[in-house]
């Protein structure tokens, strides 16, 4: 997600892949107009995936700016088929809330605004430039990342998690680690291949219900996403 600030909509829907099969989603995290939702939505983008939750990190997370407004943004422009990514605060040197806690933000939020969101993803990459989150040893990655599960799962929230092979290979210390494979899976590579296939399996997993496939788009807001329907 750190680096999906280019993205949206120049592309063209392949005809190899079946409509029924696949929903085109488009995911930000900025604020987005209703406009540009709605232009999206008229190229066959329907579903949207919007950042709830954000490391920063100096004050422990916390409930992105953006997220409501972008999300009613959304639903304004006839978007109704809504996820969320949340990207959680965590490294040794920051004061991050607990994750407990974190999620009862984004809930809170959803229950304030009256929000209908499907998925809360789990956004799990390094971020080295401005958080230097996931800063524990391989070995203590795998420990606090099993602490998040958990609290996802406690949460009661319907949940996934957002990755990639490289971004699970450093902060874990290979692709192979599992942490929790019976989690959906929504996975980047950026090969402009609209399918969820996962060519290079990870993490225990060898398939998922999502593919964020490029970061490049047209309004520069969004990255493109196929999803499993």
């Amino acid at each position: 997600m750190l680096k999906a600030l280019l993205p949206t909509f120049t592309i063209l829907l392949s005809t190899a892949i079946s409509s029924s099969a696949l929903v085109f989603g488009v995911d930000s995290s900025s604020l987005v107009s209703e406009a540009t939702f709605a232009k999206a939505k008229s190229e066959g983008f329907t579903k949207a995936i919007i950042r709830g939750y954000e490391e920063a990190c100096s004050i422990g997370g916390e409930v992105d700016p953006n997220f409501v407004q972008t999300y009613k943004n959304a639903r304004a422009a006839g978007i109704t088929n809504i996820d969320t990514y949340w990207f959680p605060c965590t490294g040794s040197g920051n004061p991050c809330k607990s994750f407990t806690t974190q999620l009862a933000e984004i809930g809170d939020t959803f229950n304030a605004n009256n929000m209908d969101i499907g998925t809360i993803w789990i956004d799990i990459e390094l971020d080295s430039t401005i958080c230097d989150n996931w800063d524990y040893g391989t070995a203590g990655n795998l420990e606090v990342a099993q602490e998040l599960i958990s609290a996802a799962k406690a949460s009661g929230f319907n949940f996934g998690i957002y990755s990639s092979p490289g971004e699970w290979g450093d902060v874990f210390g290979s692709e192979s680690v599992v942490l929790d494979d019976s989690v959906s899976l929504w996975f980047a590579d950026f090969n402009n291949v609209e399918t969820i296939t996962l060519n290079a399996p990870f993490g225990g997993w060898t398939a998922a219900v999502g593919h964020q496939y490029t970061d490049v788009s047209a309004s520069g807001l969004f990255d493109l996403n196929v999803f499993a329907d």
